[in-house]
């Protein structure tokens, strides 16, 4: 730290330069990502609450009313009115929540949890950190996990069943009725990762024709994981974590002595009620109505972006499911490598040699018709 400060507006004219140092969501060339610009009205929300902390909620019950609210919509959205949770750091921390009430609510010495070999990276943190035996479930050949697998892998230590609903990877949905019903039978905690899919595929106006469905209409549903900073263009951070049954909270419960609550639930304890504030407001903004043209104008060009990429005579790993699109040539690595040096920002995912793109909200028809120009120079094919 300095000896002497500096004048605002020094501080500010440098904070400027740096900032043009971070890549911008509104350019467009933000392919790798599943978060995105904000919504106007969430950045407005945000900075009106930039002082509320809800990790003490009565110095500040207006920000936890708003949670409450919030997290109402989001249980209602997923089919349980009644679900309690918080909207949390983000998916990561979401996901530890429910491995905690997994883990701490049934009471086996050597919990095992078994996940899909699809599963978010953040189940290896998780794991590590709260002492779980991951038991890996393969996939079949749409990339869903295979429930004849997970059955598979079901023993007397296993505390809980991992599910997505929107792969990171491919976006991809297992199936999670099949899922809930072996939960079910075995009395065993299912959690869903819902932090991409929670917030598009209620939007979806084919969810259930393609076995997309994934909330708590499935009585085996134990939690869902949805983040409001990812489609629901909520500020960051904002995740969210929703149980079915509430005395699930009893697992997570932190005393807290000298606090204005006696209890904390989530792993965090400072929280800011500024991403809430914004998930609130978008959610009110915008209604079911506004969430479904969001997602129909993500989907409408996430298969214009397909149908480009296949006239280049580019392999779609699968056809999408949601609006991530991964797809591969001879040499995927060295495309995205060149990619990337024309200054587009995609992923290259080594475990199915692929190139994948994310199709958020800031992604305009413009951006795709420039990437799928560049896309085919760097690839030696032109779209006619």
């Amino acid at each position: 730290m300095r000896v002497n400060g500096r004048s605002k507006k020094e501080v500010l004219a440098e904070l400027r330069r740096i900032r043009e140092e971070d890549v911008k969501y509104e350019d467009g060339r933000v392919l790798c990502s599943m978060c995105t610009t904000p919504h106007p009205i969430a950045k407005i929300a945000h900075r009106m609450f930039l002082s509320s902390n809800l990790g003490d909620p009565g110095l500040f019950p207006g920000s936890s009313r708003l949670e409450k609210e919030a997290v109402r919509n989001l249980g209602t959205l997923l089919n349980c009115q009644d679900a309690t949770g918080f909207i949390v750091s983000g998916g990561t921390e979401a996901n530890l929540l429910a491995m905690l009430a997994a883990r701490d609510t049934s009471k086996i010495a050597k919990p095992e949890v078994i996940i899909p070999e699809s599963a978010h990276f953040s189940f290896n943190k998780i794991c590590n950190l709260l002492n779980l035996k991951p038991i890996r479930a393969g996939c079949d050949s749409r990339f869903r996990v295979d429930p004849d697998e997970v059955k598979r892998c079901i023993t007397r230590n296993t505390v809980a069943i991992v599910g997505t609903a929107g792969t990171a990877e491919l976006g991809v949905v297992d199936p999670i009725k099949a899922l809930s019903e072996i939960a079910l039978a075995h009395g065993i905690f299912f959690h869903v990762d819902a932090a991409l899919g929670g917030l598009m595929i209620p939007f979806l106006e084919n969810a259930s024709e393609h076995d997309f469905e994934f909330d708590f209409r499935f009585k085996g549903v134990s939690s869902i994981t949805v983040d409001p900073h990812k489609m629901g263009m909520s500020t960051i951070p904002a995740g969210g974590i929703l149980f079915r049954d509430c005395r699930c909270l009893e697992a997570i419960k932190t005393n807290t002595p000298y606090l204005t609550d006696d209890a904390q639930y989530t792993f965090v304890g400072t929280r800011s009620g500024a991403p809430v504030a914004a998930t609130w407001a978008v959610f009110e903004l915008l209604g079911r109505e506004g969430f479904a043209e969001v997602v129909s104008r993500c989907m409408e060009l996430t298969r214009f972006l397909s149908e480009g990429i296949e006239l280049l005579d580019l392999e779609l790993v699968t056809k999408p499911t949601l609006n991530v699109l991964a797809f591969r040539s001879a040499r995927s690595k060295l495309l995205a490598e060149r990619l990337r040096k024309r200054g587009w920002f995609v992923s290259y995912v080594p475990r199915l040699d692929c190139v994948r793109i994310v199709v958020m909200p800031h992604l305009k028809r413009r951006h795709a018709e420039t990437f799928l120009r560049d896309l085919g120079e760097i690839a030696g094919h032109r779209i006619a």
